[in-house]
C-alpha cells in the first residue's frame, strides 16, 4: 500500500511538475494528476496508521513483580 502511495506520488509530480507532464495535462486535465496525488497521500497515511495499529496490537506488557 505504501509502494503504491510513493507511486502514484511521483506520478503526480511528473504530471503537475515536468514540462512534459504539464503538455500531457493541460488546463482542466492538470486536476488528474493532482487528485492522483491527493490519493497517495491518502494512502501513504493509510498504511502509515495500519502500521502502527500493528505495532500496538503486537506489544508486550511487562507488569512489576512477574
Amino acid at each position: 500500500m505504501a509502494a503504491l502511495g510513493v507511486a502514484l506520488m511521483g506520478y503526480s509530480y511528473w504530471g503537475m511538475e515536468s514540462d512534459a507532464g504539464r503538455r500531457r495535462y493541460d488546463e482542466m486535465a492538470g486536476m488528474i494528476p493532482f487528485f492522483v496525488g491527493v490519493a497517495g497521500v491518502a494512502l501513504l497515511g493509510l498504511a502509515a496508521l495500519l502500521a502502527l495499529v500493528h505495532l500496538w496490537r503486537g506489544r508486550r506488557i511487562r507488569r512489576p513483580g512477574r
